[in-house]
């Protein structure tokens, strides 16, 4: 894992051909990262060679944003996207609320892949991926993973919501998550004040 809480170098010419997971704490700036990412590989590659499956839900304060906030790139891609999201930990109330949001969101997202499976593309991002391994199988992401030849996910690997009402649902994100990263020819895990300076760069395209 590369941890550097000064300067990310992450280059889309850089990940052409590799696997890279992008992890950080709420906030830490990982879909304005990965949104200055795709604006590069639309300079490099035809908008029908990007498929981006978005499982973040709409900003809300620091919790969350989808790309579609931050870079238009997506009108020209496919993209797609749940119609809506739940943040289990934050939403649910009970052991039995959070994976009851959990399993809402599996069957939300998982049409998704089962489109890109259908339709691959050279160059596949998943934003948040996290959401979907709350209560969906690894396996799902690994075999969408194997059909591109470049893959970019985010996912949250923090302590902010550690807290999960007794669901056991945070030990498996993290389980999970350190599972990907044994996938990935190259990890990177950010800080918010590296984030602060993508958010700006990512701005000022």
């Amino acid at each position: 894992m590369v941890k550097d809480h000064n300067k990310v170098q992450l280059r889309a010419k850089g990940i052409i051909g590799k696997r890279v997971l992008i992890l950080g704490e709420a906030g830490s700036g990982k879909t304005a990262l990965a949104a200055r990412v795709l604006e590069e590989l639309m300079m490099l590659f035809g908008p029908a060679e990007i498929t981006v499956i978005d499982m973040a839900p709409h900003r809300k304060g620091q919790v969350g944003g989808r790309l579609s906030e931050i870079t238009n790139s997506v009108i020209e891609i496919d993209y797609l996207r749940p119609k809506r999201v739940f943040t289990p930990r934050l939403t649910g109330t009970s052991r039995e609320q959070v994976l009851k949001y959990a399993k809402l969101n599996r069957r939300t997202i998982e049409p998704l892949f089962n489109m890109f499976i259908r339709k691959p593309t050279r160059i596949l991002i998943l934003n948040d991926v996290t959401l979907y391994l709350h209560a969906g199988p690894l396996e799902t992401v690994l075999k969408c993973m194997r059909l591109a030849e470049t893959f970019l996910a985010t996912a949250y690997y923090g302590s902010r919501f550690a807290e999960d009402r007794g669901s056991g649902l945070s030990a498996r994100e993290k389980q999970l998550v350190k599972e990907l990263s044994s996938y990935m020819d190259q990890v990177i895990e950010i800080d918010h004040a590296t984030a602060c300076r993508y958010l700006h760069a990512v701005g000022s395209n």
